[in-house]
């Protein structure tokens, strides 16, 4: 029998999982959905609780797979690259957000979701909360479906007063354990003044946007792929979960064309604002339609400079 296609994000049917999703392996550890495509018999995912260890950076995590799962990597096309894929045989439960996460034992929780479907926005809780490896100083995260307007929705709950932003002490205390990719600095004053990320009742919550079916713009096979280190402007921002940022390229070290797409899950990355520049060390993948790519996943920002 022929192996099916890797399958896209479609809905809340197992085994299908979007990103947010939490497994629960037959070993005991846990894990977080990744990305938008999955390859036959798995999914795309990275260990976030092993050993009773909680893993915050993504570097913690890969640190774990080379030592621990080698066996899961393996290559992609559409992705571009070698991910870590646990094969469903492994996987005990897959908790979704849209799923258990809308039904949250804690009231405070549930509160929020209200609030949110109140604007029509169709949320549950994922993160530490969904997997039940939360601790008192753990964030809530909430996960929404794309939808018309979804942002301004989220950013009225801070006129309004239900939300508030985070402190330039507390982002900088938020970026302490878990800043990747960007100056601890100059991300923490990014956080200060973000949507997606604030507070509700004293606890500090993040937003994630998910709209997989955008990825179908950026996502391979690809034809070709070419080491280049950058300086990019972001010429269109994104709050979206994946985030597509179209960047005109100032500076290459290999030919590009004027413009390329960023294309990250990583929450640090959405909401740049529009002029920042970053210099980038990475892979620019290259579609058959011409289309250049660089996913941030895989590169290293070397600086940033926010307008």
């Amino acid at each position: 029998m022929s192996e099916s296609p890797p399958r896209h994000c479609e809905d809340s049917a197992y085994p299908l999982a979007v990103e947010g999703d939490i497994i629960r392996h037959v070993d005991g550890s846990i894990w977080v959905v990744k990305g938008c495509v999955h390859p036959p018999g798995a999914l795309v995912a990275v260990p976030r609780v092993v050993g009773g260890a909680k893993l915050k950076r993504l570097s913690e995590a890969m640190e774990v797979v080379r030592r621990y799962y080698l066996h899961y990597v393996r290559s992609v096309p559409e992705i571009g690259r070698e991910v870590p894929a646990v094969p469903l045989k492994d996987v005990l439960v897959v908790l979704r957000w849209l799923r258990e996460g809308r039904r949250p034992g804690e009231e405070l929780l549930r509160e929020l979701l209200k609030a949110l479907e109140d604007l029509g926005l169709e949320c549950g809780i994922a993160g530490s909360h969904l997997g039940g490896y939360s601790d008192a100083g753990s964030d809530v995260d909430v996960h929404c479906l794309d939808s018309p307007d979804a942002y301004e929705r989220i950013s009225s709950l801070y006129s309004s007063g239900l939300l508030g932003h985070l402190e330039p002490g507390e982002a900088l205390l938020e970026v302490a354990g878990v800043s990747e990719s960007l100056d601890p600095r100059r991300h923490a004053e990014l956080i200060a003044r973000r949507v997606l990320q604030g507070k509700y009742r004293g606890r500090r919550v993040t937003f994630r946007v998910v709209n997989c079916e955008r990825a179908r713009e950026v996502i391979g096979p690809y034809v070709d792929a070419r080491s280049a280190e950058m300086v990019v402007r972001i010429a269109e921002s994104d709050y979206r979960t994946p985030a597509i940022m179209r960047a005109d390229v100032v500076r290459s070290s290999v030919s590009v064309g004027q413009s390329l797409y960023l294309f990250t899950h990583r929450l640090r990355f959405a909401e740049l604002p529009v002029g920042t520049l970053l210099q980038i060390r990475g892979t620019v993948l290259t579609r058959a339609c011409g289309v250049s790519v660089l996913n941030l996943e895989e590169s290293e920002v070397l600086w940033s400079l926010f307008s």
